[in-house]
């Protein structure tokens, strides 16, 4: 408690800055041309809610350095989340998929997030009719030690968990893979898994909020859903060689019927969280989803999550919103300024910067969200994601580390 009264006072001490400064930039002309003088009144009728903080996801840092040497984890911990690093207050735990046990890892370091499934041995990615969430056999209750290390170690610095799924598992997807459909704009969730996969969302939300005696507040069954951006290649040996993450293109059609399902899993997990989406890439794609979505599947949806790696139609996500009298997030964004990776440009820095003043500005949200503050050194250097490299996260670690 002590520690968000801090943080509301530095954040009301800034804006009293601020205000500050402006006033006495104003003042300026007055002084030199009274004739000049305006009077500006503030207008308290346009008051916003209290803001509810900053946070970040946890993937996909947490699950490649949760496993790292004590050191390591508690200097990453207290740089993200101590009172003296960001104090970030709000986490999003990410719900694995995770492909089948004779599929060979073929995804980024660290995206290769466990899901909650146990297969009986000998399981192949053919084999898709097996699972049921009311058998305790086919759940993992160990799944995910890395990522729920962190879980365990930060909750006392969290006020809002949110859990969400970036693919449902293999057996529940078309193409059998969480990279994503062969056809990246065709839908991967099967029609007939919708319920299996709102079962799977409440069930592993129920056995961590259990494990970890924590509270999820919210949970979201999407991530970007209605992109191309998420589709599998196979090589001329049939393995795949990518895309590099999970992901599942989920039409708006299709997520409703989920959004219609997931209240009675919650309700049988006994799980409380309110369900949020649809944390689409922009909010130009979240409108045109919101937009053709039926009042039920409206009335289902207790705070919507909005990306902002475009930028176009804040106002519009924000009006939305404020229409629909429920609270928005921007849950979910990272960037890269500059030429490459630097740790001493400034451009970097400033772009992030810029980046929050303008969705804060301009899209009102009641939180702020990084997608993940520690990236990979490895993915970032020249010859790593781009030829030049680049800057996204504010840290940069290798997430391939061995005990040496």
């Amino acid at each position: 408690m002590a520690r968000r009264t801090r943080s509301r006072r530095t954040l009301g001490a800034a804006a009293l800055t601020a205000l500050a400064t402006g006033a006495a930039l104003l003042s300026v002309p007055v002084q030199a041309h009274a004739e000049a003088a305006v009077t500006v009144t503030p207008d308290p009728s346009y008051a916003h809610d209290e803001f509810e903080g900053w946070g970040t996801s946890l993937v996909w840092f947490a699950n490649a350095t949760g496993d790292y040497p004590p050191a390591v984890r508690e200097k990453l911990a207290d740089l993200l989340f101590g009172d003296d690093g960001l104090a970030l207050n709000i986490a999003r735990y990410n719900i694995g998929g995770g492909n089948a046990p004779d599929v060979k890892d073929y995804l980024r370091a660290g995206g290769a997030v466990e899901g909650w499934w146990k297969a009986p041995a000998g399981t192949t990615r053919a084999d898709t009719d097996w699972w049921s969430a009311d058998d305790e056999a086919d759940w993992n209750e160990d799944a995910d030690a890395n990522q729920r290390w962190w879980v365990e170690r930060i909750k006392k610095d969290i006020d809002h968990w949110e859990t969400f799924s970036n693919s449902p598992p293999w057996f529940m997807t078309v193409s059998g893979y969480v990279s994503g459909g062969f056809d990246a704009n065709a839908d991967q969730l099967k029609a007939d898994s919708v319920d299996d996969f709102a079962a799977y969302l409440a069930g592993a939300t129920k056995r961590l909020e259990k494990s970890e005696h924590i509270k999820v507040d919210t949970i979201d069954p999407f991530n970007e859903p209605n992109t191309g951006y998420w589709g599998t290649r196979l090589g001329a040996d049939g393995q795949p060689t990518g895309g590099r993450q999970e992901g599942a293109h989920i039409g708006p059609a299709l997520q409703q019927k989920v959004l219609a399902a997931l209240p009675s899993a919650l309700k049988k997990a006994k799980v409380k969280a309110a369900i949020s989406a649809m944390d689409e890439t922009n909010p130009g794609i979240f409108a045109t989803n919101w937009n053709s979505y039926s009042q039920a599947s409206k009335d289902a949806v207790g705070q919507m999550n909005v990306h902002t790696y475009g930028t176009g139609q804040r106002t519009t996500v924000r009006d939305l919103a404020k229409a629909a009298d429920k609270p928005l997030w921007m849950s979910e964004v990272e960037g890269d300024w500059g030429d490459g990776q630097s740790f001493t440009d400034m451009r970097p820095g400033l772009g992030l910067a810029q980046q929050m003043v303008n969705d804060l500005r301009e899209l009102e949200p009641k939180a702020w969200v990084f997608w993940q503050p520690v990236e990979d050194y490895d993915n970032m250097k020249p010859g790593g994601e781009s030829a030049k490299g680049g800057n996204w996260g504010s840290i940069q670690l290798p997430f391939s580390c061995t005990a040496a």
